[in-house]
């Protein structure tokens, strides 16, 4: 049975950290729409013109847009036995669309990882990694506009919380604990 896990989370949470290790030890690819977004803009290509725009700005990529980004790329074979979703869904228009794509082939999310952070720590760690990695968009306006742009939704924690795959993460502590939490969770959702 497949193994497939989404990663929800502010910013700065570790997700996409989470993921890698998630993806290292499960063998399953890490789908990260950011890296994939930052990956066509640095290419040039017509969907890097697409979204560029948005991400320069720290606003979301239109539903419509990345839910075909996310389409294509789960058509893959390397998906056969699951994926790491990490920055999709962020919308419940996204989560339901997810939802019938994994339909359309007999799976369904094993289990939902919510990463909680408090926002002070979130912004603090975005920051540090801005001074780290360079990236262009993590300057301090950015950073708050995105935090608040990328905020999780309400409805589509409750919409996980009602199918009874939302699991609760503190991201407050360091990489090892988080992870440890994190393969407790996985194994449980690998044994139903």
């Amino acid at each position: 049975m497949p193994l497939d896990i989404v990663i929800l989370g502010p910013p700065g949470a570790g997700k996409g950290t989470q993921a890698a290790r998630i993806s290292e030890e499960a063998s399953i690819p890490h789908i990260a729409t950011g890296d994939m977004y930052r990956a066509a803009v640095a290419a040039g290509s017509g969907l890097g013109g697409q979204v560029k725009s948005y991400m320069d700005a720290g606003e979301l990529v239109p539903d419509d847009l990345t839910i075909q980004v996310v389409r294509d790329r789960l058509e893959g074979p390397d998906t056969a036995g699951g994926f790491v979703l990490d920055g999709f869904p962020r919308t419940l228009a996204q989560a339901e669309a997810l939802d019938d794509m994994l339909e359309e082939r007999d799976r369904g999310i094993s289990v939902v990882l919510n990463f909680q952070l408090p926002e002070e720590l979130a912004e603090q760690r975005l920051l540090g990694r801005a001074l780290d990695s360079g990236r262009d968009d993590d300057t301090p306006e950015t950073i708050h506009h995105r935090m608040e742009t990328m905020r999780i939704p309400d409805d589509l924690v409750a919409y996980y919380r009602g199918k009874g795959n939302l699991v609760g993460i503190h991201a407050d502590r360091t990489i090892d604990e988080v992870f440890d939490e994190v393969r407790s969770v996985l194994e449980a959702a690998a044994a139903r």
